[in-house]
């Protein structure tokens, strides 16, 4: 059965793929979801050109995620919290603070699920976050853990 995917699904295809799947993945699951269509001829034409739209609007995104990138390159973005006396900090640094250091002191937007903290930040000093900004582009951007006057 062939089907247009109007949505990503993992592991399978991505939005605007034309492909052959089993008539059951389609009726139990694909189609209950929104996820694909049946690719018949009017709509494999209306298709054809949502998709030269689509790859327009996605050769625009990845150029403003270079730019982000570009402008997150080389910046450095600064937190304080409280400490204890051993210099630990209280319930340590997460997603949700680099993302308002970054909008504060860089004044960029950057969404939540873009911060990969790798190891948890729970301590005073210099550390690195990762930002996967989508469609591949990454930056890694240094991170100092002040304690709070």
């Amino acid at each position: 059965m062939k089907v247009i995917f109007t949505d990503n699904v993992q592991g399978v295809a991505t939005r605007g793929d034309v492909k052959n799947v089993k008539s059951g993945f389609y009726r139990n699951f694909l189609l209950p979801r929104k996820k694909a269509v049946l690719a018949t001829e009017p709509i494999l034409k209306e298709w054809e050109e949502r998709r030269k739209h689509m790859l327009i609007e996605k050769e625009n995104l990845k150029t403003q995620l270079k730019e982000t990138k570009r402008r997150l390159e080389g910046a450095k973005v600064r937190l304080e919290k409280k400490v204890t006396a051993k210099g630990t900090l209280y319930g340590g640094v997460k997603a949700i603070d680099v993302v308002k250091a970054i909008k504060e002191q860089l004044n960029i937007e950057v969404p939540a699920t873009a911060v990969i903290v790798g190891t948890a930040i729970k301590a005073v000093g210099n550390h690195s976050v990762k930002l996967h900004l989508g469609e591949g582009v990454e930056v890694e951007i240094p991170v100092e853990v002040a304690p709070k006057k």
